[in-house]
């Protein structure tokens, strides 16, 4: 028995010390704070990113259309994950605005949970 607990606590430390496994955590622990709604998601989308973004091709305004995210791409082929969407959100690449101090975090949430259905 003290063998296990001790195989067990060395496992534990092992992915407590890996970056991944804290990351997996942290994200996992985000989810479960915020969820994402969709229909707040259109919403938001609708009146902040529809401007320059077409939901439903992939014909580019003034960003890329953005049909096809949930099949696990972003229009230039990097993968469409919650955390780069987030970051896309934040950050916006090339001449997309950060949205990171006009939307909430719960705003976010609601705008990948739509993008993640296109």
């Amino acid at each position: 028995m003290k063998v296990f607990a001790v195989i067990v606590i060395a496992f534990a430390f092992c992915f407590s010390r890996d970056g991944s496994a804290q990351e997996a955590a942290q994200e996992h622990s985000r989810e479960k704070t915020l969820k994402g709604d969709l229909a707040r998601g259109k919403a938001i989308f609708e009146i902040t990113c529809d401007e320059c973004h077409d939901a439903y091709s992939r014909e580019a305004r003034t960003g890329p259309g953005l049909q096809g995210l949930k099949d696990g791409k972003l229009p230039d082929g990097r993968p469409a994950t919650h955390d780069k969407l987030i970051d896309v959100v934040n950050n916006g690449p090339a001449e997309m605005p950060k949205f990171q101090d006009r939307l909430t975090e719960q705003q976010k949430e609601d705008v990948v949970a739509f993008l993640m259905t296109l």
